[in-house]
């Protein structure tokens, strides 16, 4: 005889105990288009990004560092002719659990080449670099040097098993930053607090107009687009997601900031009228 089911037909299924994020960046392979950052809906995906430019003289370099303010950030060419960087996400608003904290290198291996000229910036939490190289002189008359491709790039902080988020059945696959070594390393974030609930969401490259916040069907909606900041992308980046449900009538203004790439958001809950 079949067993039957505990939940009656007219019964209705289980809600979330409180809000939860969702309208995640699925693609029609069912996976996420930016596995770093399920919010993200267009434009070059990954936490880095690496570019050989022009017969392969130069390589651009993209890392994403949210939260990072100028101030913070420092980039240098040592001895050996590996390229350091790093930043120091502070934290912003109370709610903030800790500081974030992010450190790499990267490396000519081809043997041939040094590295010439560095320059690098960042704003609304991106770092980028361009590195102009040169060949070693016992190396100038070496016709078959650098000439397959862009050089290999060597990462201080591989992601170990632990580190990594693990595939599971009904679990979008989810990958931290490489070169984060501090602080929570999910992209996105929210917990009950006194009088409200806190949320936080990585948007590289986002700046302040070029976000919107708004509530609907009982959902906070929020959404970003990062311009395009170097002739080396191929274009900027979208972002878009949820935060809910809400009965509306028990919460009030949200109270929103974006700073160094960052969108965060207070939500407060309030008293029927």
């Amino acid at each position: 005889m079949a067993s039957s089911s505990s939940t009656s037909p007219t019964q209705s299924p289980p809600k979330p105990e409180s809000p939860y994020f969702s309208d995640f960046g699925i693609t029609d392979s069912g996976g996420l288009y930016a596995t770093n950052n399920p919010f993200q809906r267009s434009g070059p995906i990954d936490a880095v990004e690496r570019i050989a430019l022009a017969n392969h003289d130069k390589l651009y370099m993209r890392v994403d560092m949210p939260g990072v303010p100028k101030e913070n950030m420092h980039y240098s060419l040592d001895a050996d002719n590996n390229v350091f960087f790093g930043g120091l996400a502070p934290k912003e608003w109370e709610h903030d659990d800790q500081e974030r904290e992010y450190r790499g290198f990267i490396g000519l291996r081809c043997g041939c080449c040094r590295v010439k000229k560095l320059h690098g910036s960042i704003s609304n939490g991106v770092l980028r670099m361009t590195m102009s190289k040169k060949k070693l002189k016992n190396m100038k008359n070496n016709n078959t040097c650098c000439t397959h491709g862009p050089h290999h790039v060597d990462t201080s902080i591989p992601q170990s098993d632990e580190d990594s988020a693990e595939d599971k059945p009904g679990r979008l696959r989810v990958e931290f930053h490489p070169f984060q070594t501090k602080g929570p390393k999910e992209s996105y974030g929210a917990k009950e607090v006194k009088d409200g609930f806190y949320v936080w969401v990585d948007m590289p490259g986002v700046t302040k107009d070029k976000v919107s916040v708004g509530v609907e069907n009982g959902h906070v909606l929020f959404s970003g687009e990062a311009g395009k900041e170097s002739n080396h992308e191929e274009s900027g980046r979208t972002y878009k997601g949820r935060f809910g449900p809400f009965d509306v009538k028990k919460i009030g203004d949200i109270k929103t900031d974006v700073k160094n790439g960052v969108l965060r958001m207070f939500i407060p809950k309030i008293g029927e009228e």
